[in-house]
């Protein structure tokens, strides 16, 4: 008899200690996951050659960028422009910011030197990353334990400035 409702509680238990799918859900809502630790990241619905094409085709502040580059001599370099935004479960971007824009020599490098001339301008590049991020299209959202979740993204779009860039 004892073995008889010991593993009836057992039973009736199981279900309490059983994660489905709801609980597993409710512990990723409004949780904000990083691009390079989230399981499977969100995916641009075309290449990504055609993500750095709307980049260049929606970021309204060129002429700030490259007449003060040229300003200030500094040309004959990549000039990156960083910033970062959310995507939320939906894919829907959101929350854009700039963060800095960076020169480097070589197409393919990793690391890129701050321009400090561009600090005073701060505003009116966040402005401009604000216009372009909400006119992106969705994306396919990040997937964490295959449930959707949030995901910042931090990314960069480049362009070189002279003539005739340099061959890796």
């Amino acid at each position: 008899m004892k073995k008889i409702i010991l593993s009836f509680c057992l039973i009736a238990s199981l279900h309490c200690f059983a994660q489905t799918e709801e609980t597993v859900g409710k512990q990723y809502y409004n949780k904000l996951f990083e691009y390079d630790y989230v399981e499977r990241k969100p995916i641009f619905p075309f290449t990504a050659d055609s993500l750095r094409n709307f980049y260049l085709s929606h970021f309204t502040a060129f002429d700030s960028l490259v007449t003060r580059c040229i300003d200030h001599g500094d040309t004959a370099k990549y000039i990156r422009v960083h910033f970062e935004f959310v995507l939320d479960e939906n894919g829907v971007a959101y929350d854009p910011k700039f963060l800095f824009i960076g020169s480097t020599r070589y197409k393919s490098s990793s690391g890129d030197k701050k321009i400090k001339y561009f600090d005073d301008l701060k505003t009116y590049f966040n402005d401009a990353t604000k216009t372009m991020v909400k006119a992106m299209p969705t994306w396919r959202p990040a997937l964490q334990n295959n449930v959707r979740v949030n995901c910042r993204k931090e990314d960069f779009f480049q362009l070189w400035l002279g003539i005739n860039p340099p061959t890796e």
